[in-house]
């Protein structure tokens, strides 16, 4: 079709390639956009994946001093909670060193919930019952954060590996991020040996 042969077509054949420059750089942005929030959204998971960490181990750690009275000589168990606790509470520590120090915690927390085998008045105790509690609500807590990470991971991911998005992705320099991985030891029972 020759549009130099209207009064208008000169304009219009340059209407359309403005047109169309338009919708990619639209595009363009909209999928920049849109990587920037799933990278943001991943970023802020991870923020409150800490936080319920962190507020586990004061908790624990707090309940713990009370049970401490009960079981003065199981310092070992009470030891590996002040260290993990200590890790996790250190900015500078990086994502994989706080995951093996939430690791040591939780296994931590099962050893202490496996006392109560062996110190039948600890059983009766209400401030044991309090740290069974606490230890559950915290792990139930870290859970679900841990999920809303994944679940986040997940969406950027899509959105940097789908078509459009993963060419848009690489020229900006977007890589996929890793999932949230369980510790080595996660699928053994924890022991405790007295």
């Amino acid at each position: 079709m020759n549009f130099n042969a209207y009064p208008w077509g000169r304009w219009i054949k340059w209407g359309i390639i403005g047109l169309l420059v338009l919708i990619i750089l639209i595009s363009s942005v909209s999928t920049y956009n849109g990587l920037v929030s799933a990278e943001q959204e991943v970023q802020r998971n991870w923020s409150q994946v800490e936080n319920v960490m962190q507020r586990r181990a004061d908790v624990v750690t707090n309940l713990v001093e009370v049970v401490k009275g009960y079981v003065k000589h199981e310092e070992k168990v009470f030891g590996d909670i002040a260290d993990a606790r200590s890790v996790l509470m250190n900015d500078s520590e990086d994502i994989q060193s706080k995951l093996a120090a939430d690791d040591r915690l939780k296994s931590a927390t099962k050893d202490v919930l496996l006392l109560v085998e062996n110190y039948p008045d600890l059983k009766a105790s209400e401030q044991f019952t309090n740290l069974q509690v606490a230890i559950e609500g915290a792990e139930n807590r870290v859970s679900r954060e841990r999920l809303r990470f994944i679940d986040s991971v997940q969406a950027y991911n899509l959105k940097v590996k789908r078509f459009p998005g993963n060419i848009f992705a690489r020229l900006m320099g977007f890589e996929p991020k890793a999932y949230f991985e369980a510790g080595e030891g996660a699928k053994e029972a924890p022991k405790v040996e007295f």
